[in-house]
């Protein structure tokens, strides 16, 4: 083993079983033996592994078999590295508190592909958080660039830790040697020592059949959301929220009224840069229905950013164009504290209407990762702002979003939180306030632009930067240094999270609005609806054009990532959909904004994740 590999042993081998289980929303480094590397019947590849004991301390031992995730029947789909039969009979005995699962993607999927049973593993940056009920475990895209990935150690290795940890899964496989029974899992036998056929599902060919967004929504040739462009012979234009990428065409020649919430309204001059007539913009109330000529529309509070809504647009135009009525969601984060307010005599007709189509952010959809939800995302930012009562604090932000935790933040800590002056402006029009308290006079905390500040060369003490994102979480922070701080936070969807938004509804038609889909999405996002048919759903599938992906027209230099989907994928084609979906120019403006402001959504390689993060690139071309 080199001297880099026997580095990382070390540091992955001090991996306490007793002391770790508490320590959720982390990271941490491993050394363990393979058990199995299974691959679910929805294409995700697990990395099972165990170190010869129960995984957290003893006194927690009923809440952590409660807690800890494990592969069930329903969910197993084949043996990619079949579980030697010892193993299996030590798991039978001992139960799967002694497992940690761990799922893998991008380039560690080729790893752990190559391992066998019995190996003895060094993994690095396993994140641990909390997906429901349970404790998931998860091996994040990015080998070298991140420092994180999946090593053999070899059993001669003279680490006290390891060879400590070798020794009490050497005990306990011997005490089941003379075991003559045959152990099953999932109905499945395990691999002896001469090897056995184990049959291997190949990847959904659903999976790389991908439609393009609905991007801009324009209904019938009456209505259009979030597209404005000076041409539009639409009589009614409406505005989700004011995110760059969604009012992208507002200005005060805009010939036609722009309908919003009223806090919309009080900032869009801000977001826009110029001031605009007062009769271009028309405010409405949340959930009070508006009547226009032959069409009504109620907006409702989206849980995005500030101001951000939902349209149901009913009435006889309507049906007229779409079939009955629509649902138009906007970006929107559908966490459990805001889906009870459906459950609500004021908001439940939102649930009970027959829709015939559903406009959806599905920005995160082909992620299936859990998300926090932004409560617990505030307490571990106020924790860690005030674990460090000396150090500066810096948390880059763009414009619009964030608002309520920085006040929050304030008003915890009670001291002021100093906020550049543009962010500062539409956060003083919505009526937030950012400085409770008192200066403290060893640390001062300031919102900066998140494209707009670097890092001093040199400073006179220490500098912290806090990342209140949800991109670090999904693709790996570009470093592991503890100069930075991590927090999970998102404003859109999980899969999770969207798939239990959907079965509230009843609807006939989705179109998903932020990012490309594959077939095998789709069908599970019609599948949750409380009205699903078969055969409604081989009729949806004839509206949506599913091209299968091309690698080799890929301009992108990387390599390419299975299940990722690229601008080139996509032949040079009209897609034939129904009256009502414009979709978007091949060729759009670059946009500056971070995940919750970039309408393609996450970034599709993990190369273009770090350079995100760096601001090295916006791959975006210009409009010709």
């Amino acid at each position: 083993m080199s001297k880099f590999s026997e580095d990382r042993l070390n540091l992955c081998a001090k991996f306490d079983d007793d002391t770790y289980y508490t320590n959720f929303q982390s990271y941490y480094n491993i050394v363990a033996q393979v058990h199995s590397v299974v691959l679910t019947a929805r294409n995700i590849y697990v990395l099972r592994v165990w170190r010869g004991s129960s995984f957290g301390p003893e006194h927690l031992k009923e809440k952590r078999e409660a807690g800890m995730f494990h592969i069930n029947e329903e969910m197993f789909g084949s043996y990619i590295v079949p579980p030697d039969n010892q193993i299996l009979k030590v798991i039978e005995r001992f139960g799967k508190s002694y497992l940690i699962e761990i799922v893998v993607y991008d380039d560690h999927i080729e790893t752990v592909k190559t391992l066998k049973s019995l190996d003895f593993v060094a993994i690095k940056n396993v994140h641990a958080f909390t997906r429901g009920d349970y404790l998931t475990m998860t091996l994040h895209g990015g080998n070298g660039s991140f420092d994180r990935g999946i090593w053999v150690v070899p059993e001669t290795s003279e680490n006290s830790n390891f060879q400590k940890m070798r020794e009490a899964c050497n005990v306990l496989l011997m005490s089941v040697q003379n075991d003559t029974d045959d152990v099953q899992e999932f109905g499945t036998l395990g691999s002896d020592e001469t090897g056995c056929d184990v049959p291997v599902i190949s990847r959904n060919p659903e999976e790389r059949q991908i439609a393009k967004a609905c991007n801009k929504i324009v209904i019938g040739d009456q209505i259009s959301v979030d597209y404005f462009v000076k041409s539009s012979k639409c009589n009614y234009h409406f505005l989700t929220h004011a995110h760059a990428d969604h009012c992208r065409g507002i200005s005060a020649k805009f010939p036609n009224k722009v309908y919003c919430s009223k806090e919309t309204a009080k900032i869009l001059h801000l977001v826009v840069g110029e001031p605009l007539p007062e009769d271009l913009i028309h405010p409405l109330e949340l959930n009070i229905p508006y009547k226009f000529e032959h069409l009504q529309v109620t907006a409702i509070d989206a849980n995005h950013c500030p101001g951000a809504v939902m349209f149901v647009f009913q009435g006889p135009l309507i049906d007229e164009i779409a079939g009955g009525p629509v649902l138009c969601t906007g970006d929107f984060r559908a966490e459990a504290s805001y889906m009870r307010q459906f459950e609500n005599e004021k908001l439940s007709w939102v649930k009970d209407i027959d829709y015939s189509r559903i406009y959806l952010d599905n920005t995160y959809f082909s992620v299936d990762v859990a998300f926090t939800s932004r409560e617990i995302s505030e307490q571990l930012l106020q924790n860690e702002i005030m674990d460090h009562p000396d150090t500066d604090i810096v948390l880059p932000l763009h414009r619009l979003g964030r608002e309520r935790i920085i006040e929050n933040l304030s008003s915890k800590i009670f001291e002021p939180v100093f906020v550049y002056p543009e962010k500062l402006a539409i956060g003083k029009a919505l009526g937030f306030f950012y400085e409770y308290g008192i200066p403290n006079q060893k640390r001062k905390i300031q919102v900066v632009k998140r494209n707009g500040w670097k890092m001093p060369d040199a400073t006179e003490k220490p500098i912290i930067v806090v990342e209140v994102t949800q991109v670090e979480h999904l693709y790996g922070a570009t470093s592991e240094s503890n100069s930075n701080i991590k927090i999970p936070y998102s404003d859109h969807s999980s899969r999770e999270e969207i798939l239990k938004f959907l079965k509230y509804f009843k609807f006939k038609e989705i179109y998903p609005t932020s990012k490309s889909y594959s077939k095998a999405e789709f069908k599970t996002m019609m599948q949750a609806g409380k009205t699903f048919t078969e055969e409604n759903l081989e009729k949806q599938l004839e509206l949506h054009t599913f091209l299968e992906k091309c690698p080799e027209k890929s301009p992108i230099a990387e390599p390419r990532i299975p299940g990722r989907v690229y601008r080139s994928d996509f032949a040079e084609s009209q897609c034939p959909f129904p009256r009502g979906v414009v979709w978007q120019d091949e060729h759009e403006e670059c946009m500056t904004g971070d995940l919750d402001e970039w309408e393609e959504g996450p970034p599709q390689t993990i190369h273009e994740a770090i350079a995100r993060s760096r601001k090295l690139i916006r791959p975006r071309t210009t409009t010709t």
